[in-house]
């Protein structure tokens, strides 16, 4: 049996949806979901910053680890403690299905993950039928506040919202780029986006941002749907659909 520790909070989420979860041994302290289980884990640290002593003695046989979330010194640091690094970078809702073929293959719950991914191209029909079916909304999501951050259009942030025809905008370089001049860059975009994580953005948020910037329309998103790959992503994609129709309806609750 396989001794896993997630250091990726939505591929905690996968293992227990796949029905790996009695396998999982380690989390971060960012691993919220689901909430009971995860609870009873022990916890490594942050993403960025495991405990080694505390992994190791985990005796982990595989880590799950992304490039982004975990840093480029994570592969060396589980192999220092005898585990397999199992690195996913996803970009676009449609690579989850490789996400679930690889722990179908690599955990031997190939009838699990094969099952996902049924759920899955089910959940991209919808989002590609809304795409194809509504206008685009140019938008801009925001990340970050002190300094306002937002998402390049290469991220997996990106690709979700393009999925159902919100295209984010591009305002500079690079994966998370800053933006300088909010009021110029949200006068381009039919709507500014505050996700709930990372930085928390809340509704009195989301009314303060609106009520600065004047006509701009700004809408509280749900940054686990946007940002949480794995499995994730076969609710999001409809969550994500109801929210864009809503916006073309001129409201915008949290999807």
């Amino acid at each position: 049996m396989a001794r896993i520790v997630s250091l990726v909070p939505s591929l905690t989420e996968l293992c227990f949806d796949l029905g790996l979860g009695g396998e999982v041994v380690g989390r971060t302290d960012y691993c919220i979901s689901p909430a009971e289980a995860v609870a009873e884990l022990p916890s490594v640290g942050g993403p960025k910053t495991v405990d080694t002593e505390v992994l190791a003695a985990l005796a982990p046989t595989h880590v799950l680890i992304s490039p982004e979330e975990n840093g480029a010194a994570a592969p060396a640091m589980i192999a220092a403690c005898g585990a397999e690094a199992i690195s996913v970078h996803p970009l676009k809702p449609e690579d989850n299905r490789e996400i679930y073929a690889r722990f179908g293959a690599t955990f031997g719950c190939r009838a699990a993950a094969e099952a996902l991914g049924d759920r899955l191209d089910a959940a991209l029909a919808e989002a590609a039928a809304c795409r194809k079916t509504t206008p685009t909304l140019a938008v801009l999501p925001l990340i970050w506040r002190d300094p306002w951050v937002t998402v390049g259009r290469g991220t997996y942030v990106a690709g979700m919202l393009r999925a159902v025809g919100l295209e984010t905008l591009g305002v500079g370089d690079g994966l998370y780029p800053r933006v300088d001049d909010l009021a110029a860059a949200a006068a381009r975009a039919d709507w500014l986006l505050p996700t709930t994580e990372p930085y928390p953005f809340s509704e009195a948020d989301a009314e303060a941002i609106g009520a600065a910037l004047g006509r701009v329309r700004v809408a509280l998103t749900d940054g686990e749907a946007v940002a949480w790959y794995g499995s994730r992503a076969v609710s999001a994609l409809p969550l994500l659909v109801a929210f864009k129709r809503r916006l073309l309806d001129g409201g915008a609750p949290r999807p």
